[in-house]
């Protein structure tokens, strides 16, 4: 949930999450208009709402971040589904990012995407340490792997960074 935070100030807005789509599709240079893009932004839209609805306050647009981690504290279920919810947004946006390398692609690739999401930079290593856990290559038709298995906690534990 920090990872769209994105001036840190302990609330989350919904254009804060949506902005993580314009900042994927300009950053790996996803053609505006297409298919892939408009996919990228869909998704982001789907989890924005997703979060208003169940952790926000709808009338201000916005999730205070310390109210969300209290809930998922009392409800492991509704963790599972939000996790589920960002991992499938986050697989898409490194399938579509990453499309034009190919069908496999490199874990650095897969980390550079993660980054982009709004981990810090300075634990590029650590993600792409975390994604090497199957080897060196990915297949993008496989991404959401790493990213339902982090939510799931079955494994591909620093995949954000958090060390």
């Amino acid at each position: 949930m920090r990872l769209f935070d994105s001036n840190s100030d302990g609330v989350v807005r919904r254009r804060d999450v949506v902005a993580t789509a314009e900042r994927l599709v300009r950053g790996f240079r996803v053609a505006p208009r297409s298919i892939g893009a408009e996919r990228v932004r869909a998704a982001y839209e789907m989890l924005s709402l997703a979060l208003l609805a169940e952790f926000g306050d709808p009338a201000r647009d916005e999730v205070v971040v310390d109210r969300f981690a209290v809930a998922l504290a009392r409800s492991p279920a509704g963790d599972a589904r939000l996790g589920r919810r960002v991992a499938e947004a986050d697989a898409l946006a490194v399938r579509e990012c990453l499309a034009p390398i190919g069908e496999q692609v490199k874990a650095e690739h897969v980390a550079e995407v993660v980054v982009a999401l709004g981990a810090h930079p300075g634990h590029l290593a650590v993600i792409q340490q975390a994604l090497e856990r199957d080897g060196a290559l990915i297949r993008l038709s496989a991404a959401d792997r790493p990213f339902a298995e982090h939510f799931a906690g079955s494994g591909y534990p620093h995949l954000y960074g958090r060390p």
